[in-house]
């Protein structure tokens, strides 16, 4: 993500805010975020209508331990390196409470089946392995349409 524009909001008092994003700001790639003023309480709850968290992805491992050691230099609470089998990740809270993720881009999804059976069998990783009954007896069907390309990009 690259910062795409930096403003000041008309609030009292003014507040800086900068929008970051990919392609030129796409609908759809842009993060918008707003000074923390001391005036300013954590709001972000979890519940029913709320985003859990917000992953970003980060290239690699070292790019992870940097920004988790910049994380730190700051005073902000963050995670241990968490091995999640397909990424690793670290934690932190934006200053309104929202919990986010600083995730490797791999090892990828193929670490434990093939590209050509991706997605056909529900992959668990192995600390929740023998809830494997119960979370699949919960599970309903899924039925995705074919992928139609043409029709993606006409909308």
């Amino acid at each position: 993500m690259k910062r795409l524009k930096e403003t000041v909001t008309p609030d009292e008092p003014p507040m800086q805010t900068w929008y970051w994003g990919v392609d030129e700001g796409q609908p759809g790639t842009l993060i918008t975020v707003v000074e923390a003023t001391s005036s300013r309480k954590i709001r972000a709850r979890i519940g029913i209508g709320q985003t859990h968290h917000f992953a970003l992805a980060v290239s690699d491992e070292a790019a992870q331990l940097a920004w988790r050691e910049r994380l730190v230099r700051a005073g902000r609470p963050v995670s241990p390196v968490m091995e999640r089998i397909y990424f690793k990740s670290i934690y932190t809270r934006d200053f309104d409470g929202h919990i986010v993720e600083l995730a490797t881009s791999g090892p990828g999804f193929s670490v434990d089946e093939s590209l050509e059976s991706l997605g056909q069998r529900l992959q668990l990783p192995p600390w929740i392995e023998a809830q494997r009954q119960q979370i699949e007896a919960g599970l309903k069907p899924l039925q995705v349409p074919p992928w139609n390309p043409v029709k993606e990009h006409t909308t």
